[in-house]
């Protein structure tokens, strides 16, 4: 039947004759149009890039098929297969406490002393709210607000072992290293990863000292936390690989700070008044003993040398004794002549008296040094 005698049964009234039919070329074309587009559909379901920082999980039918490195690839067409970007090569942060809303020179961040300062706006707090899983209401600013400080109080409040409350705000880096295993093992990664801190994070404030958390211990605190929330992730297969866990500030609640800042400044003069005084002891110490040492040294040296002298006096001794058996006169005379020749330079006026003493009468006066 024409389309004519068609409309006219429809419509009832007569129509212009008009012969329009469905020929073999027509039906070409449409063919060739229909192919067209199923050529078009399949070519764009069946080529996909992955970046650079990226790797390609690859889908069949929703179940795992293979991964592809970054650059262009094919894959089978209409939806058989689908590719799913997985940033394996990007540093990525989740942060507690606080949140970073611009970084750079000028970074700007969202915390409880911002809200309470109203330097936030609605869309922030509102993002705030909803990233941590709960539901943001928007019936008031202040509710808001509250509601946004009450998130950000269950993330950084927490007890020490020693019973102190402390503020510790903190910051979580990671890496994707298995791309199928964060995109199959875990429905929500990223709150995994928030759970998985705050457990290990309360966990070792927990085991500690309130000055451990605030001062000597962080360090420590966060080697462990990247240990125990490497191996906890592992445990789970999550495909993802800590780069860091770093304490941005840990401090004791905000009504107590002043206090405990006081507290710590005297803790700090302490400290310098100690370095002070071994600085002193550790340069008159080391002073003190090189002179001890020195005065010992030069003791002992002084007994050596009488020892020896006494030791060469008395085996002089020896040997004079000696000659002396041999000859007592003859060693006798000699060694008043000796003696006689040291002790006479010495005297300034000499007097030769003849035998018999002054009755003797005098015979000359040797003023040998008048004379020179």
């Amino acid at each position: 039947m024409e389309i004519r005698d068609f409309m006219e049964a429809i419509m009832g009234h007569q129509t212009r004759k008009i012969n329009i039919s469905y020929t073999p070329e027509v039906s070409k074309w449409v063919m060739v149009a229909v192919l067209v587009v199923v050529a078009v559909i399949g070519l764009s379901t069946a080529i996909y890039t992955i970046p650079t920082d990226s790797a390609g999980v690859v889908k069949r039918f929703g179940k795992y098929s293979r991964t592809t490195e970054p650059g262009i690839h094919l894959m089978l067409p209409f939806w058989i297969e689908t590719a799913t970007d997985v940033p394996v090569k990007r540093v990525q942060k989740e942060e507690f406490g606080f949140r970073t809303l611009r970084a750079g020179v000028d970074s700007q961040y969202l915390g409880v002393e911002e809200i309470d300062a109203g330097r936030t706006n609605a869309e922030d707090l509102i993002r705030l709210i909803e990233g941590s899983g709960e539901r943001a209401s928007r019936s008031g600013a202040r509710r808001l607000a509250e509601a946004a400080k009450e998130v950000l109080r269950g993330e950084y409040v927490m007890l020490t072992g020693d019973l102190n409350i402390t503020d510790v705000e903190w910051i979580v880096q990671y890496k994707i290293k298995n791309a199928r295993n964060y995109l199959f093992n875990v429905k929500n990664p990223n709150q995994t990863i928030r759970d998985a801190s705050q457990a290990m994070m309360r966990q070792l404030i927990g085991n500690g000292s309130v000055d451990e958390a605030i001062t000597i211990g962080r360090i420590e605190y966060e080697n462990d936390a990247k240990e125990l929330l490497q191996k906890l992730l592992d445990e789970y297969e999550t495909g993802i690989d800590i780069v860091a866990v770093k304490l941005k500030s840990s401090n004791p609640p905000q009504r107590v700070r002043p206090a405990f800042n006081e507290v710590n400044k005297a803790l700090q003069e302490k400290e310098q008044k100690i370095n002070e005084a071994m600085k002193e002891y550790n340069e008159a110490i080391p002073k003190t003993k090189g002179e001890a040492q020195k005065l010992i040294e030069s003791a002992r040296g002084y007994a050596a040398e009488r020892v020896n002298k006494a030791e060469g006096d008395i085996d002089k001794f020896k040997k004079i004794y000696e000659e002396y058996k041999k000859a007592p006169d003859i060693t006798k005379q000699r060694m008043y002549l000796e003696t006689m020749s040291i002790l006479l330079p010495q005297i300034p006026e000499k007097w030769i008296i003849e035998q018999g003493g002054a009755e003797g009468g005098i015979l000359m006066n040797l003023n040998l040094e008048s004379q020179k």
